[in-house]
Parts: C-alpha cells; sequence; structure tokens
C-alpha cells in the first residue's frame, strides 16, 4: 500500500507546470478564503466591541419592556444593596447606572430626534468609552458633575445643529407625568463614536439632571455593567439575576438586547457559506480536470500495472492519494501565507480610511484588524481534503475499471 502512496507523489511531478498551476489555485484559494474569513471575524467583533462599549454594556439591568419602550414609566428604584453586592462579582469589571428617554433637540437653527442619556460621569468611564471618544481640542471636554446643565453631543449633530462649545440649546421630553418637559442645557463637549447611527442619536447629560427634568427623583432606566470578558456576560448576567427581588426587573446579556446585531453576524456567516461553495467548486474542477488528464496520460501504463497484478483498488488508492498530494501542497500554501498575512495585519491594522464612512455605517472603525482563528484554519483544511478526494473520486474509479487488454492497445 505504501509503494502506491509514494509512487502518487512522483505522478504529480511527471507534469510540473500542470501540477504547480492546480496547487497554486488551491493555494490562492485557501489564501483569500483565510484572508476573508479573518476579516469577517475582525469586523465582528469591532462591531460587537464597538456597540457595547458605546451603549450596550455586557450585561443590563432595567425593568422588563423597557428595551421597547424607552420611557419615564419604566424606570426602577434600586434595591439598596444591588450596588454593592455588584461589586462583589469578581466577573464584573464596573458598572454605572443611568437613565434613558427619546426627546427632541432643538438650537435656534434646527431641531432633531435623539436619545437623551444621563449618565454619572465618573461611573460611565468604567463601563463605556464615551470618555475616550470626546475631543480635547476647542475647549471640548467630558461631563464632569451628574447634576450640571451641561450636555455632551456628537459632532455629526453639532455640525447639524450649528452648535459649538458653550452654546445653548433645549431638550424636550416627556416626564413622569406625561407631560412635555424642557430645559436648556449648555454644550459642554463634542464626541465622535466608530457608530454612525449612534452619533445621528445620541445625546449625554448628567445623571441627576435629567432625573430632575424627567420628575423620576432616584429612579433609574437600567443599570449597565461591563465584565472582565465578553464570555463572562451570561454568568454575570446568571448571578446578577439572583440578586434581583423585584420580578419586573430583569437582566439581560448584549446578545439579547441587540438581536438586530446578531442577524447582521449570521448575515455574515450566511455569506461566508456562499464563499466556501464558491472555493468548493473551483478546487473541485481543478483537482478533477487534473485528475482525469493525467489517468488519460497514462491509459497504457496503468495497463500495464494491471497486468503485471496490480489491483484495482491500488490503482483507486494511488489516484486518490495523487489528489491529496495536491490537495496537501495547495494547502500547505495557502495556510502558510493565509496565517502571515493575518498575523501581520492583525497586528498593524489594515486602513479603510477612505471608506470610513461605509464603515461606520457597520460599526467597525476605519481600521480593520484581521482576527484569524483556530477553527478558520481547520475548517479550509478539512474542505480543501475534502474536495480534493471528492474531486478525484469518479477519475480514480475510471483508472481502476481500466480493462488490461484495452489499455496494452491504446495508443
Amino acid at each position: 500500500m505504501y509503494i502506491y502512496i509514494k509512487l502518487s507523489w512522483r505522478n504529480i511531478w511527471r507534469n510540473k507546470k500542470r501540477s504547480l498551476i492546480v496547487i497554486s489555485s488551491i493555494g490562492i484559494g485557501i489564501f483569500f478564503m483565510l484572508i476573508t474569513m479573518a476579516l469577517v471575524n475582525g469586523m465582528n467583533y469591532q462591531m460587537i466591541d464597538n456597540t457595547i462599549s458605546t451603549s450596550l454594556g455586557h450585561v443590563s439591568v432595567h425593568r422588563k419592556g423597557f428595551t421597547d419602550n424607552v420611557k419615564a414609566s419604566y424606570s426602577f428604584t434600586p434595591e439598596a444593596e444591588l450596588y454593592s453586592r455588584l461589586n462583589e462579582i469578581p466577573e464584573v469589571a464596573g458598572w454605572a447606572p443611568r437613565v434613558k428617554t427619546e426627546g427632541i433637540v432643538r438650537s435656534s437653527e434646527a431641531s432633531q430626534g435623539v436619545m437623551i442619556v444621563g449618565i454619572d460621569p465618573e461611573k460611565e468611564k468604567s463601563v463605556s468609552q464615551i470618555f475616550q471618544y470626546t475631543s480635547t481640542g476647542d475647549g471640548s471636554e467630558f461631563l464632569k458633575d451628574s447634576s450640571a446643565g451641561d450636555v455632551l453631543i456628537s459632532d455629526q449633530l453639532a455640525e447639524k445643529l450649528d452648535l459649538v462649545i458653550g452654546d445653548r440649546l433645549v431638550i424636550m421630553l416627556q416626564d413622569s407625568s406625561d407631560e412635555i418637559s424642557g430645559e436648556a442645557l449648555t454644550v459642554r463637549g463634542v464626541f465622535r463614536s466608530p457608530i454612525d447611527s449612534f452619533d445621528k442619536y445620541v445625546i449625554f447629560t448628567g445623571v441627576k439632571k435629567l432625573q430632575d427634568v424627567m420628575g423620576v427623583e432616584n429612579r433609574i432606566s437600567e443599570i449597565s455593567i461591563r465584565t472582565v470578558t465578553r464570555d463572562d456576560s451570561t454568568s454575570v448576567k446568571k448571578s446578577v439575576s439572583d440578586l434581583l427581588k423585584d420580578p419586573e426587573i430583569e437582566a439581560l446579556t448584549w446578545q439579547e438586547m441587540s438581536p438586530s446585531m446578531m442577524s447582521a453576524i449570521k448575515l455574515y456567516d450566511a455569506m461566508m457559506f456562499i464563499f466556501f461553495g464558491i472555493i468548493f467548486i473551483t478546487v473541485i474542477f481543478s483537482v478533477a480536470n487534473t485528475m482525469i488528464m493525467a489517468v488519460m496520460e497514462r491509459f497504457h501504463e496503468i495497463g500495464v500495472m494491471k497486468c503485471i497484478g496490480t489491483r484495482p483498488l491500488n490503482v483507486f488508492i494511488m489516484i486518490i492519494s495523487e489528489a491529496v498530494n495536491l490537495g496537501l501542497a495547495g494547502m500547505a500554501a495557502g495556510l502558510l501565507s493565509g496565517v502571515l498575512f493575518n498575523t501581520v495585519y492583525g497586528i498593524i491594522g489594515i486602513d479603510l480610511s477612505m471608506f470610513s464612512e461605509s464603515m461606520r455605517i457597520w460599526g467597525t472603525g476605519s481600521v480593520v484588524y484581521p482576527l484569524i482563528m483556530l477553527k478558520d484554519i481547520a475548517a479550509s483544511a478539512v474542505i480543501v481534503l475534502l474536495t480534493a478526494v471528492i474531486s478525484a473520486v469518479y477519475p480514480a474509479y475510471k483508472a481502476a475499471k481500466i480493462k488490461p487488454l484495452e489499455a496494452l492497445n491504446y495508443i
């Protein structure tokens, strides 16, 4: 058996040019497969991380139905010991109370529907990156006092409303009595996040200031929790849920709070299956064509082998082994180049600033860091080897069925 496998390796180099073309096509296919998977992984990771670090948090504690009804009536008063108990959970890296409501922001030039978020400036730094996204030029700064009449807006809103640092704007919202309340606030800072929709829709003010305007006293809309790692979300949710005594208050993970983002990730995965299918078909036709030509060229030779006692099974194994060797050679070249490329650019990133606005729509930022995973490498290897074997089955079967007498008379 070993001699036929060894013979198969020598056979593929009898026509070096043809074999190198097949190996190159397989290698290039794997190379682009790994790049595509790494880019999708990197974009997904950055989209999730940016969404978590701007708005969601890893876990959120709020009243049931709040995600669909961001109103004062869905606020709640946290239990006295809840905050201290959160600090005792080892997987919790930070938490911050928030008050949220939908409203309208007006300037002398224009108006815009927005989500108004009241935050505790110091605690918010432990759960989100709004502080890091805040500009430090032209007098812009992050919020300092949760009871001051200051507001933090995005550069997009500042441009649309024609506002600069120190200007006044008016927020209008529905308070706890279902009356329309308004308040004039001073623009204290301007931020720019990696997410376009977030910048167009969200503004920040102090949590105590927003509580006063809404008339909710000490009630809050949610407690946003950041975990040590993203994988800790489920366990932290369970730990927090065990602390909640009010059945109307719930804890949700970031996956449960953003089904639209999870749908986008599933869409990416579906696109990857289509891409795999294209690679699958390419490899099948490349290897099958090569093996059929190899069998036809050696028709007489295979007949001689059968005449001296070579079994059909051994001929079959020899042809399959040739296809596997082609697949292994192409796989090695593709994996080596693909892993090297993704390792290097996973560190320095791929600058897509020319598509920055499009990237911000997807929430990934202008620099993408490819992320290659072991399962991606394994999937690529398995796909190539399987397709190599499948594509060689028919040529190998035909070779095994060659009749010696026919082959000896073949010119």
